[in-house]
């Protein structure tokens, strides 16, 4: 493996040394906000550099405590957790999960998707091929905790999240979902909650403490949004209306969350009402097995790809593979605001907005001095008035027509924008936003960039750089 990549520039010390941390996928709770410190106007490969290490492949975004940076990676058919020195960029340790399975998913997806989170000295990770493990900041291993095999079709995808003392891993798949709190220091389980209304989802949870004093986890999967108490795991509060598929992560402001989710299908032009399972049988199950084939189901409601609605993979559609389906074909994409500190069902009562016009599929949205920000593929951008809803502009980054999967970032009055090419857009923020710089990272970019102490960490297909003023 290549040794960090320096750059000669100015050095400049400070008597005094933030603690500033990222130590979760998209930073603080999942906002993608870190302020305090100045920041970089542009960032490329001849911008700002501090340092540039080469890394094995992944597209896990970095987590940052005071001291180490930590990332999951694959290389040779084996996975990795990594941990850089923060200052210099050196490589302190690599480490092999205890076992790698190889699962079925999406062309896009990874083995080292899902990010790590650290509780600022020790890591813990995961692995759809193996599980969960922990390490100290020395790497040494302090637990293992195998999970799976999983079922989700596309891969898996959400991060682990710490919150008082229990790592909470989400698990939606197609078969069997759930949700689990393992005890930070020992890996223990400390409860499950079964989540059998749920398929395949990759959304990482965010945590919240409510009015009453307890800390929620607030969980999106399909079609509908959850929120758990971290303490036991009982089901607090859910919000139907969803899309079948979410990606995003949701953001929390001032009691009020705001979240983006968008799948293919979910436009109004396409969706289709569909009978119901029972009218299904009667009208079309020919050979009276109480289960659907291709050839018994109308071609103009087939499935676009019957086997990710063959829940249980048999060949045949049942009861839930037909619900699932029908649900898919009358879910809504949208970004929506919700009021918190609900109880039961709060669809009815705490949606405060939805908006469903031109919407990301990755990215989540970032609520930043006011104004909510949505980047999509084509790089179009647009803001929205987190209060009412209302588009305040819309318009295309036309030098990064592009897809986007990197969440927006900002600080110190700059968002970062980085497409899979790796074009990179630094906006002023504002309703009317302005592209203050561009640049090219010249390598793709899956991964979220992390920020803290005026430093901005970027991983592409095959390095790490820290980007800072000199």
């Amino acid at each position: 493996m290549m040794a960090p990549v320096r750059f000669a520039i100015p050095l400049v010390l400070s008597l005094t040394l933030s603690a500033a941390e990222w130590t979760r996928f998209r930073g603080p709770n999942g906002s993608g906000i870190a302020e305090g410190s100045p920041l970089p106007g542009e960032i490329g490969p001849a911008s700002n550099v501090q340092w540039k290490t080469a890394i094995p492949m992944g597209k896990s975004s970095p987590v940052v405590t005071a001291t180490h940076i930590f990332l999951t990676a694959h290389d040779q058919g084996k996975l990795y957790t990594l941990a850089l020195d923060r200052k210099s960029g050196k490589i302190l340790w690599r480490r092999e999960a205890p076992g790698h399975r190889d699962e079925k998913r999406h062309k896009l997806n990874d083995p080292a998707s899902p990010s790590a989170v650290s509780d600022g000295s020790n890591v813990f990770v995961f692995f759809a091929g193996f599980g969960l493990v922990s390490y100290t900041s020395d790497g040494a291993e302090r637990w293992r905790q195998p999970l799976g095999p999983f079922t989700n079709f596309h891969g898996m995808g959400a991060s682990p999240v710490l919150a008082d003392g229990k790592i909470l891993m989400i698990c939606d798949q197609d078969q069997q979902a759930f949700l689990a709190a393992f005890d930070q220091k020992t890996g223990k389980q400390v409860w499950r909650a079964e989540r059998p209304e749920m398929v395949h989802s990759f959304s990482t949870p965010i945590v919240y403490r409510n009015r009453g004093g307890r800390t929620e986890l607030i969980v999106p999967g399909s079609y509908l949004m959850t929120s758990y108490d971290v303490a036991t795991g009982e089901l607090l509060w859910k919000i139907r209306g969803l899309t079948y598929q979410v990606k995003s992560v949701p953001v929390i402001q001032d009691d009020i969350l705001y979240f983006n989710g968008w799948a293919p299908g979910g436009e109004p032009s396409e969706r289709i009402e569909l009978p119901e399972f029972a009218e299904m049988v009667k009208t079309h199950d020919k050979d009276g097995d109480r289960k659907l084939s291709k050839d018994e189901v109308p071609k103009n409601w087939h499935p676009g790809n019957w086997e990710m609605q063959d829940l249980d993979k048999d060949g045949l559609l049942d009861g839930k593979d037909w619900q699932y389906y029908r649900q898919r074909r009358t879910s809504s994409n949208a970004t929506m605001a919700v009021r918190l500190n609900g109880k039961g069902d709060i669809t009815d009562t705490h949606v405060m907005w939805r908006y469903d016009r031109s919407l990301p599929d990755v990215p989540g949205v970032l609520l930043y001095r006011g104004v909510l920000y949505l980047i999509r593929n084509g790089g179009i951008l647009q803001t929205l008035n987190p209060a009412t809803g209302k588009s305040i502009k819309l318009g295309r980054l036309s030098h990064a027509m592009d897809e986007y999967y990197a969440s927006p970032v900002a600080g110190d009055g700059k968002i970062y924008l980085i497409s899979r090419d790796g074009n990179v857009t630094v906006l002023k923020p504002g309703g009317e936003w302005e592209v203050a710089a561009k640049s090219e990272l010249g390598e793709e970019v899956f991964a979220t960039p992390a920020i803290a102490d005026g430093h901005i960490w970027v991983r592409t297909a095959t390095a790490l750089y820290d980007f800072a003023r000199p």
